[in-house]
């Protein structure tokens, strides 16, 4: 199985190394922000998404969950 964003070989849940401990960091970490901005999952992948300050391993994840719907 391969990687849903860079094609690499999957790791488990669908990503590689690198973009499952990302996608794992984004899901683990959205409870605090979620609460603490009063704001959407989806909104939050936005915000990651567009944030300069993000690594690009986590920006590419919530790209690839906003634009797949696979939220």
């Amino acid at each position: 199985m391969k990687c849903k964003v860079c094609q690499r070989d999957s790791a488990g849940e669908g990503f590689c190394e690198w973009h499952l401990r990302a996608h794992r960091n984004l899901v683990d970490r959205f409870p605090v922000w979620g609460r603490a901005m009063g704001i959407t999952w989806k909104d939050y992948l936005s915000q990651i998404a567009e944030n300069s300050s993000a690594g690009n391993w986590v920006k590419e994840v919530a790209k690839y969950l906003i634009e797949s719907g696979d939220t």
